[in-house]
């Protein structure tokens, strides 16, 4: 008698422990699959490209025909046409560029310090940026450009970040010791703008107050120059060390068992953090409360362990969009800073008084 044979059964998992995730490696760098994570990226990227289209057809009382939006970027549109575009095109470009690069600067500095309520806001970055900026367009009346404004908010950046991390080092990185270091930066950086401003005349204060403000009103061709390169650059840099942030969440000693050399990891991704919010502040001025924002709603979208780079990156490019035409809207004329940091403060007070629920419980 015959007996049939049957092919070996896969061994089921054991009970509690999930299935390996299939996922993507590229040379040194893998990304895991998660299709929940997948789909709302996607979908965050489709939102913004839907903002960013909406923004250039419909950003003012001339309206564009969707169809004609093409053409018009070829240079096939009549006079005003292009005059239209020229004037829409920089300002929705500046929001989609810097608004990912604060969401994405947001994500990294809440992962390096594992604290969700830092942000290059709240650690000094932007107030250190800002005062530089203040600094060269008081002393030198705005005549050296958005090159050299860009120059002065990245040194300023880098120097406030030093002073932070400075100060917040003892035997390692402690995110409430950076947190509290990044709060006298910003207040010092802040009483030093408010001297320089009293000090200067008056038409130089009011155009250092105005971008101050943190608009993209003032958005001009010449400035696409910066923000494109500084868009691409983020999402390839940031996509290559996306998988490196996750690991800085976990605790140092785990993060060391996993072949990361965390202070040497942490400083690159401060850097990368520094650079992008530092070159928005210089261009746009100091959009507030992107960098916190974005990514605490882009975990909560995705739901994933920790503020994600990419997500928060384009969850800050929808914000500012979104602000931005809603600022278009109105019938005054308000930045666009003034809008998210409306928006910001009330979820940063309802997180404040989360935690402490948490730590009271």
């Amino acid at each position: 008698m015959n007996v049939a044979t049957r092919a070996p059964r896969t061994p089921a998992p054991h009970p509690g422990v999930p299935a390996l995730r299939p996922g993507v490696r590229l040379g040194p760098t893998g990304w895991v699959l998660r299709p929940r994570v997948l789909v709302g990226t996607v979908g965050l990227a489709l939102l913004a490209l839907a903002l960013v289209g909406y923004g250039v057809a419909a950003g003012g009382a001339h309206h564009l025909p969707a169809d004609r939006l093409l053409p018009i970027l070829l240079g096939q549109g009549d006079t005003i046409e292009q005059i239209v575009m020229d004037k829409r095109l920089p300002r929705v470009v500046l929001g989609v560029c810097f608004g990912f690069a604060l969401g994405a600067a947001g994500a990294i500095t809440q992962s390096i310090t594992r604290n969700p309520l830092a942000s290059p806001d709240i650690v000094g970055v932007t107030s250190g940026a800002s005062l530089a900026a203040v600094l060269v367009l008081v002393g030198a009346g705005g005549r050296l450009g958005v090159v050299g404004l860009t120059g002065a908010a990245l040194a300023g950046g880098l120097v406030a970040a030093a002073v932070v991390l400075a100060f917040g080092w003892r035997g390692g990185l402690s995110g409430l010791r950076i947190i509290l270091a990044g709060i006298a930066v910003s207040t010092g950086c802040s009483a030093a703008i408010t001297w320089m401003l009293m000090r200067t005349d008056l038409d130089t204060a009011e155009m250092a107050t105005r971008w101050l403000t943190g608009t993209l009103g003032l958005a001009n061709p010449g400035d696409m120059a910066v923000a494109v390169p500084v868009g691409l650059a983020s999402v390839l840099v940031l996509a290559l060390t996306s998988r490196q942030v996750a690991t800085l969440r976990l605790s140092p000693d785990t993060a060391r068992s996993l072949g990361v050399d965390v202070t040497r990891a942490r400083a690159v991704q401060m850097l990368v953090a520094v650079v992008l919010t530092a070159t928005a502040t210089a261009v746009c001025g100091p959009i507030g409360f992107v960098g916190f924002v974005a990514p605490q709603l882009a975990m909560r979208v995705l739901r994933t362990a920790g503020p994600p780079v990419l997500g928060g990156g384009l969850l800050g490019a929808v914000v500012v969009l979104a602000a931005d035409r809603l600022v278009q809207s109105l019938p005054v004329t308000l930045p666009v800073g003034s809008v998210t940091a409306t928006l910001g403060a009330p979820v940063l007070i309802w997180l404040v008084v989360r935690r402490a629920r948490r730590a009271d419980a």
